[in-house]
């Protein structure tokens, strides 16, 4: 898969590659956070009817998030996020990284990084899909049934349809075939909101609530958080339960409070071979050795805490294997695949042992029974 990346021009104005059109395509369009089973039914889709015309299927991948870029312009006078509030995301559930490497999974043929912006959103959707006819010789656009694009979001399948009934492009609207519809709370959670099951609005809720479990029904595979190993208090390893660290500018939603039964998964360090994409793919793979089941711990360690004092959220993941695993330093990605329980305060360090040598055994026969191949991995 070819993956490129453009960038309007201050106007919004973008100047597509010219190798993009050389052949008929089949596009589709999003931000395809999470890349759930909604999504995959819609790439698939993109892929099966490429086919029939040997057309070329490819992806526009919106990044930052549109949701990203206007609610920072809103609150800052219509200014664009800075590049760290971009690059840290709190709102989103996977790193671009992650979403092509799923995508290189499905047979595209191309994906294209559209640098979202403020100048870009201004442009109609007539304008941004004739373009699209034009540069990317665009003969069919796939789209879910609840697309809306170009300014004010007026360009709703409706408007779509309306647009291809004139002869400019074919619109093929996939219907997921999830399990319906669910209601969120908004925001001030006050009023609800109904969204398709199959969302990423429905799947950040569950993760932020930590309910991984459903997380992983809507992923078809288990939520991850991947980052860099590094120093700790080494107060695990004393306890005969030794962790991995993640540093706190990890990438990947962060679920709840709480402790998780999943896996470890070693990525070597930045400068090791296997760490390259192609590398990256056997460690990820079933029953490789850098993949360890894992009891994985998100909190404030509430029972070292003296009265009042304040300790940053942490991520660590132990690794329930017999011998301890030096991976500081290394990026590891952390899978998981259900929650086991909630944080508590404990009366020592012996109760503590005792759940934390509880959570290793559910740990490991929750991940032996959970050893089937996932549809994307």
């Amino acid at each position: 898969m070819k993956v490129s990346q453009v960038s309007p021009d201050e106007s919004g104005i973008v100047r597509w590659p010219g190798t993009l059109g050389a052949r008929s395509s089949v596009v589709t369009i999003g931000v395809f956070d999470g890349m759930h089973r909604g999504h995959q039914a819609l790439l698939r889709r993109v892929v099966e009817l490429a086919a029939k015309n040997q057309d070329r299927p490819m992806a526009l991948l919106f990044d930052p998030s549109p949701k990203l870029v206007h609610s920072y312009a809103d609150s800052h006078d219509m200014t664009e996020p800075p590049l760290d509030l971009i690059r840290h995301d709190p709102d989103q559930i996977m790193p671009l990284e992650e979403r092509l490497r799923l995508m290189s999974q499905l047979r595209l043929d191309q994906v294209v990084v559209v640098r979202y912006t403020l100048a870009f959103a201004a442009k109609s959707y007539r304008f941004f899909l004739k373009q699209l006819t034009e540069q990317l010789a665009m003969r069919t656009l796939v789209l879910g049934r609840d697309a809306q694009m170009g300014a004010g979001r007026v360009g709703d399948i409706k408007a779509i349809g309306d647009l291809a009934d004139t002869g400019l492009f074919n619109l093929e609207v996939v219907d997921d075939q999830g399990p319906g519809d669910c209601t969120l709370p908004d925001a001030d959670g006050l009023e609800r909101r109904r969204v398709r099951a199959w969302s990423s609005s429905h799947l950040r809720q569950l993760i932020l609530d930590g309910d991984v479990d459903a997380a992983l029904d809507i992923l078809g595979r288990p939520h991850m958080v991947q980052g860099t190993v590094v120093h700790g208090e080494q107060r695990g390893r004393r306890l005969g339960f030794p962790t991995a660290n993640l540093a706190p500018d990890s990438q990947g939603m962060m679920p709840a409070d709480g402790v998780y039964a999943g896996w470890l998964v070693d990525l070597g360090l930045p400068t090791d071979p296997m760490a390259t994409p192609e590398g990256r793919e056997g460690r990820l793979a079933q029953g490789s050795p850098w993949r360890m089941p894992a009891a994985i711990s998100i909190g404030t360690k509430e029972t070292f805490l003296a009265p009042g004092q304040q300790m940053p959220r942490i991520l660590e993941a132990n690794a329930v294997r017999p011998d301890w695993v030096d991976l500081y330093g290394h990026r590891v990605r952390v899978e998981f695949l259900s929650r086991l329980r909630g944080q508590k305060r404990y009366a020592g360090e012996e109760p503590l042992k005792r759940q934390l040598a509880l959570d290793a055994d559910r740990t490991l026969e929750l991940t032996k029974a959970a050893g089937r191949v996932f549809s994307v991995n």
